[in-house]
């Protein structure tokens, strides 16, 4: 008794099912299936925008529901990054910024891959350990493949199920069907025949294809193949995570020697790096000085514009500056500490190199904010302000590693990128590109790109309007011409978010009421 237990167990496990009821193998295959019916129901045909924070909760609840015994205990870390998936996916529906749109079209699936195998992977990895990335990616593409066999597993009966029924109703049902087999060619043979020697049926019968001409299923045989390959994703993606199939190791002879660790530098050789490359960063920052408070002023090197200046040596500067960085880890993390004097040296190198990286950082950015004084503010600028600011909350964080250096400076920088695209995720990019170019119009009187401005996202609207209605002139002219525009245009309750259905609103107010 205890031996037919195990093996039907056994089964169930191998079949990807933790139940020993068939039951649970029918909600599991119709819940892929509504999951993807709903996921065509969302994104088939229409822009996403409500529909993607919807779809992963409804997603996170199908895996919580069926994956619930492989889920580890949640910690600080798995609802960090539940959140963060989540703050990324409402994103859709509050902006309207093209840009991040179409980024987080990557970045989306790949924080949620991450969440999804942190949180059921059974290899348990910490959320900061690098082999998530290939368990992630192994997940997406190895497992779900070798678990598709598994999708048929419903349609199967049990080995329980095989061994009692022997009665004369599992007879019967496999001799109706093998009845059907062969009467099909034989019904295809007499149908001919009938056709032949009736003119009239074979006329009627004739007019069927008219009536299939007259029908349209229109978008359904599509929607149906999104929905049925789609929730087959699903399911294979979630059964690979209930029982992983992992490839045996390899049985043969012992490796001849271990991979020896990697080696620490000596301390030594890399103070002697550390020296000589300040020495020339010193100098270099010290001259930029002159140039970097010099600018404000109007002083330039000679024979040079603003855009001459900010372009000549920009890229230099960044590049410089992500060198530092590998310079940096190789003086943290790859050079032998040392002890006295030696590691009093060494640390203070480590932290003149960056202090010599935030300044040369700090002339960069410089630069480009002179740049948009003189020919405004872009997305690209704000991108490249937006990055530059990361990398100096990555030198203080290696300034804070330098001092203690048991901080786990991996992890940290994790947290820290993480963070900070979701910042400039939710910083609203084109309203603040919007004022800032509006702002230094009213300030120094030099004409805006109004209609760069006007091709921004719905996110700019607001501004837009409230200078319209105070400066008039060519600005309220585009302002209605976008108001008819947006008449014509209708999008699909999918597509809904915030931007959109504010600046939609705003518009039609300003239509309503002209300027006297």
């Amino acid at each position: 008794m205890r031996r037919s237990g195990g093996t039907i167990m056994n089964t169930t496990i191998r079949n990807g099912f933790a139940s020993d009821d068939d039951r649970s193998r029918w909600l599991l295959f119709a819940g892929a299936l509504i999951l993807g019916g709903l996921h065509q129901l969302l994104f088939y045909g229409v822009v996403p925008g409500i529909s993607v924070p919807i779809f992963l909760l409804l997603l996170n609840g199908y895996f919580y529901i069926f994956a619930r015994d492989r889920l580890r205990s949640l910690d600080s870390a798995g609802l960090l990054l539940t959140g963060a998936s989540l703050l990324l996916a409402l994103t859709y529906a509050l902006f309207d910024n093209p840009v991040f749109f179409t980024l987080n079209l990557l970045a989306l699936p790949s924080l949620v891959a991450w969440q999804f195998t942190y949180l059921l992977s059974d290899r348990r990895r910490s959320w900061h350990d690098p082999r998530l990335i290939p368990d992630a990616l192994g997940h997406v593409l190895y497992q779900t493949v070798v678990n598709v066999p598994q999708i048929w597993t419903p349609f199967r009966r049990s080995k329980k199920v095989e061994d009692e029924e022997d009665g004369p109703d599992h007879t019967a049902g496999k001799q109706i069907l093998y009845g059907l087999l062969f009467a099909a060619p034989v019904l295809v043979i007499v149908c001919i025949l009938l056709l032949s020697a009736d003119g009239v049926l074979r006329a009627m019968l004739g007019q069927i294809p008219d009536w299939f001409g007259q029908l349209s299923l229109g978008s359904a045989p599509t929607r149906l193949i999104w929905a049925v390959g789609i929730g087959g994703f699903f399911l294979t993606y979630l059964l690979g995570f209930r029982t992983p199939r992992r490839v045996p190791p390899v049985q043969g002879p012992a490796m001849a020697e271990p991979i020896e660790p990697m080696r620490y530098l000596p301390t030594l050789m890399t103070i002697t790096l550390m020296t000589t490359i300040n020495l020339v960063y010193v100098l270099f920052v010290a001259l930029q000085f002159s140039y970097l408070f010099g600018a404000w002023q109007g002083v330039l090197p000679q024979s040079s514009t603003y855009a001459e200046y900010t372009h000549s040596g920009f890229g230099e500067l960044i590049g410089v500056t992500l060198i530092n960085f590998l310079l940096l880890l190789v003086g943290l993390y790859a050079t032998d500490p040392g002890q006295g004097k030696a590691r009093t040296t060494l640390h203070a190198l480590l932290g003149l190199l960056v202090f010599c990286s935030a300044a040369m950082l700090g002339s960069a950015f410089s630069r480009l904010l002179l740049y948009e004084e003189a020919y405004g503010y872009t997305r690209l600028r704000f991108l490249v302000h937006a990055f530059m600011i990361f990398l100096f909350l990555l030198l203080l964080l290696f300034a804070l590693c330098i001092r203690f250096r048991r901080l786990p400076l991996g992890r940290w920088m994790i947290v820290l990128g993480v963070c900070a695209y979701l910042a400039v995720n939710y910083a609203c990019m084109d309203r603040v590109i919007t004022v800032l170019n509006l702002e230094r119009q009213e300030a120094d009187e030099e004409p805006a790109d109004l209609y760069y401005l006007m091709s921004l996202s719905s996110d700019a609207v607001p501004v837009l309007i409230q200078y319209g209605r105070a400066q008039g002139g060519e600005l309220d002219l585009l302002l209605r011409e976008k108001v008819q525009q947006d008449d014509a245009l209708s999008a699909a309750w999918q597509s809904w978010n915030v931007s959109d259905w504010r600046a939609n609103q705003l518009l039609k107010e300003y239509g309503a009421h002209p300027i006297e």
